[in-house]
């Protein structure tokens, strides 16, 4: 991460110097360029936090763009699996979020769930984090049914759903 945000300073620099010296403008190179080193930066500096509460499950997610804070209830969850691409082609999600570093080498895990959409719709979500083994233990006392090492589980109780 920090090559890129290395390659795209200098980047943005040789778009300066062309400003400075030559009286090149250049406004997409220079949106280009900064819009990816705020991008860079802020993926490096993320802070993601997952709570469990008594009836659900709660990210929040900490950046340079503020603070969001996601709420999953506890009987809208389908599932809680280990990643797996499949599932795109089988079940539609409307929504997706992304609560985990891409500098954390843990494994990638996806919590399915229903919410209400606009005029009372169903609409499936996801949520992509990176939890601990500790996380996981409390999650799997919590929630013994919902927690799976495959995704077809979620994919059954999308289909029974409907």
């Amino acid at each position: 991460m920090m090559v890129s945000i290395l390659f795209f300073t200098v980047l943005l620099g040789f778009n300066i110097m062309n400003f400075v010296m030559l009286h090149i403008f250049q406004p997409l190179g220079f949106a280009f360029d900064a819009l990816f080193i705020f991008v860079l930066f802020n993926r490096i500096n993320a802070e993601y936090i997952c709570e469990i509460e008594a009836k659900s499950l709660v990210f929040i997610k900490k950046s340079l763009w503020g603070t969001k804070k996601y709420e999953v209830l506890n009987h809208s969850i389908m599932g809680i699996y280990l990643y797996q691409p499949k599932l795109i082609d089988i079940t539609n999600f409307r929504r997706t979020y992304r609560m985990q570093s891409a500098l954390d080498p843990r494994n990638v895990w996806t919590i399915a769930y229903t919410v209400s959409g606009k005029k009372n719709k169903i609409e499936n979500c996801r949520i992509y984090f990176k939890p601990d083994q500790k996380f996981l233990a409390e999650l799997t006392k919590k929630l013994p049914n919902k927690i799976m090492e495959n995704d077809e589980k979620a994919v059954l109780a999308d289909l029974n759903r409907v």
